[in-house]
């Protein structure tokens, strides 16, 4: 700790704080020169010692009537500056000193028993009695556990003597959480280095849960082996001193902070112009570091031939006086670059001294803004007359300030017929004027199609943009950009008319086809009523269950608003059910399950699918469920990845037990390979608790069709 004979408890009795081999004095408090009558510089590099003497106890107890006690060979009796005899008693503590050892040694007052002021006994026991010392003091053992608690602790932390010493955590509990780990890591790495004492300032808690700051000085005691056996502290709240220290800390981080923060170049001149401090954005405009330019005069940042002396020197003494002053100049950076600067002058205080604070602005960007800007009104004007687009600019009465050639051709005004005229009132039709005027009196743009007239009383379809013109939050004008469409309508209204027509016709196309294939099946049905052979009748019957799927498409597209795709979810549960009832036995069971993402396929796709959904699920009602009474089959289309992927399953007996080259040349699996190709699918079968046919294929684009 730095010892500061300033605080209050210094002011209670003679202190000297001592150089712990010599015992020579390095420092005293005020009570040691008032009592004593020495100044200050009388007591450094002498002995406490030398300012008196150590007398028996037999020879004290002559003098002065005490108990026989052991500590009365412990009195010292001093010489004031004026000869007077003055009996103290001494005890030492170890502490810190401006970061070496020490010894704080306390003499305690026995003359006025002498002189019979106050009781002997009385004034004893309150002498040798050191929780009268200013400091609390604990003792630890080498378990860090308490084994002496004076009452100045008590009065700190608010645990009794007994609580602090039957409580085994206590360190845990009175040392804040976030602290805990730094105390220990402390005192681990001062046992490790068989250092004597050490000074740690953490955060304590008290009983009642108050947070305290307290510096602690901690003296260790070791064994003849090296080993700690105990360690003695001494404790003194520093609440006040630590939060008043980070409040600065924070102060002055905070100011240098934001200083440093600030891009442009800022830095503080003396009275002769010689820069005494800079910021870092010096270094960012001027390209100096602050060791650069500190003590050198500010011409240095400041083009060569720009700098005019005079003006820069009236300017200086200005700001001096308390007269701010901006200039605009040019400066020089460290690699030779000229760039234009804006450059504010005040006067401030810096450490007590006035000084001169310039802020030194790179404004390059804004003089490239304002060439810009000036070339930028000059394109505006030429497009802004050129433009074939109807441009008028209106103030906020919604009256013209000026329209565009473009305007003139579109409207049939000349530009001096408009001016200070409401343009609603002229090109507006009469039913829409209510429409005009909440356009105008928008705040932001907008767009809309309206109609128009011109000046001949012609009908315009026009696209109008109403841009507002918008100072500091105000609308204090409106440009109206008007774009002729009346061709482009007439062509859109063709082009509608059209549409339509193929609508119908694309409708009337499906529904014809549907009609067809349902002719189609009819024949395909009559003719199974006349075969007399049931292998024909079968095939016959697949061949219309297939007719029906392609069917069932084209009455999907017929009643549907989009011509191009079919809704799968609703086609596969409407398909499962006609082929449910068309395949269904009195023997067997069969359920239908589905779980199809929502999805739309376009007609090429829709049908193979669903010709694949037909062959597969009537094969299964044929063979999967032999001899069973029950069956389950299962449809789901999914997209496990980018592409759609379509499985078919059932439970029953699998695939038959034959040659892989007869089930590849039968006519099921032949048409089942056929629509998958069709589908641009990779197609995969197996037998696994039941048959399982996947095709994984991606849906086909407006384009590839």
């Amino acid at each position: 700790m730095n010892f500061n004979p300033g605080e209050s408890f210094f002011d209670a009795q003679p202190m000297f704080v001592c150089e712990q081999a010599t015992l020579k004095i390095l420092d005293v408090n005020s009570a040691a020169t008032e009592i004593l009558g020495y100044k200050k510089k009388k007591f450094l590099k002498k002995r406490v010692i030398d300012f008196g003497e150590q007398k028996s106890g037999k020879k004290i107890k002559d003098e002065i009537p005490i108990p026989a006690k052991k500590s009365a060979d412990k009195i010292w009796v001093f010489k004031t500056k004026d000869g007077k005899d003055l009996y103290f008693q001494l005890s030492a503590h170890l502490i810190n000193y401006k970061g070496r050892p020490a010894k704080l040694v306390i003499a305690h007052n026995f003359s006025e028993i002498v002189e019979g002021k106050r009781d002997e006994k009385k004034l004893l026991s309150s002498q040798l009695d050191l929780n009268n010392f200013p400091l609390a003091e604990i003792e630890w053992d080498a378990s860090l556990n308490i084994i002496r608690w004076s009452e100045k602790a008590e009065d700190l932390f608010g645990y009794t003597e007994e609580e602090a010493i039957n409580e085994k955590r206590l360190l845990e509990k009175f040392i804040h959480e976030d602290d805990l780990d730094y105390v220990r890591d402390t005192i681990k790495e001062t046992y490790k280095n068989g250092q004597k004492d050490v000074s740690v300032i953490n955060r304590n808690i008290t009983k009642n849960g108050d947070v305290i700051y307290c510096e602690w000085y901690n003296s260790l005691l070791y064994n003849s082996d090296g080993d700690v056996v105990a360690m003695y502290s001494l404790v003194h709240d520093v609440t006040d001193r630590e939060e008043a220290l980070d409040d600065a800390k924070r102060s002055m981080m905070s100011y240098q902070d934001l200083f440093n923060s600030i891009s442009d170049a800022i830095y503080l001149l003396d009275k002769d112009g010689v820069i005494i401090e800079a910021n870092e954005g010096l270094e960012s405009t001027f390209g100096y570091k602050r060791t650069e330019v500190v003590g050198k005069h500010n011409r240095m940042l400041s083009a060569p031939g720009k700098y005019d002396e005079d003006q820069i020197k009236e300017i200086r003494e200005r700001a001096y006086d308390g007269h701010p002053g901006k200039y605009e100049g040019w400066g020089k950076r460290k690699n030779g670059e000229i760039f234009p600067t804006e450059v504010l002058v005040n006067t401030g205080n810096y450490f007590g001294e006035k000084v001169i604070i310039v802020i030194e602005r790179d404004i390059s960007d804004r003089k490239e803004s304002e060439e810009a800007l000036k070339q930028r009104e000059g394109l505006f004007s030429k497009l802004f007359n050129s433009s074939p687009i109807g441009i008028a600019l209106l103030n906020e009465h919604r009256e013209v300030e000026m329209v565009n050639d473009g305007f003139e051709q579109l409207f049939g005004y000349r530009e001096n017929e408009l001016q200070g005229l409401e343009l609603d009132k002229l090109i507006v039709p009469e039913k829409r004027h209510d429409d005009a005027v909440r356009l105008t009196e928008s705040a932001k743009v907008t767009e809309v199609t309206e109609k128009r007239i011109r000046k001949d009383g012609t009908i315009l379809d026009v696209i109008i943009y109403a841009v507002p013109v918008v100072v500091e939050k105000s609308v204090v004008g409106i440009y109206g950009i008007y774009v002729d469409i009346t061709d482009r309508k007439k062509a859109e209204e063709q082009v509608r008319k059209s549409l339509r027509e193929k609508e119908m016709l694309l409708a009337e196309v499906h529904h014809r086809v549907k009609n067809n294939l349902a002719v189609i099946t009819g024949l395909l049905e009559l003719q199974s009523y006349s075969a007399k052979d049931e292998n024909a009748k079968r095939i016959l019957k697949d061949s219309q269950m297939r007719v029906n799927s392609i069917a069932m498409v084209h009455e999907k597209l017929y009643q549907s608003d989009d011509f191009s795709e079919v809704d799968i979810n609703q086609y596969f549960e409407e398909l499962t059910d006609v082929i449910h009832k068309t395949m269904k036995r009195s023997d067997v069971s069969v359920n239908i399950e589905l779980d199809i993402i929502p999805v739309k396929l376009p007609i090429i796709q829709a049908i193979p699918c669903g010709l694949l959904l037909n062959e597969i699920i009537t094969n299964s009602y044929k063979h999967a469920f032999s001899g069973r009474k029950s069956g389950n089959i299962t449809v789901s289309l999914s997209r496990p990845c980018d592409k759609l992927l379509l499985q078919i399953q059932d439970d029953g007996v699998g695939l038959p037990e034959q040659p892989q080259a007869s089930i590849h040349t039968s006519l099921g699996m032949t048409l089942i390979k056929t629509l998958s190709k069709q589908l641009n699918a990779s197609f995969d079968y197996r037998s696994e608790d039941g048959a399982i046919f996947e095709f994984k294929f991606e849906k086909s684009s407006e384009e590839e069709e």
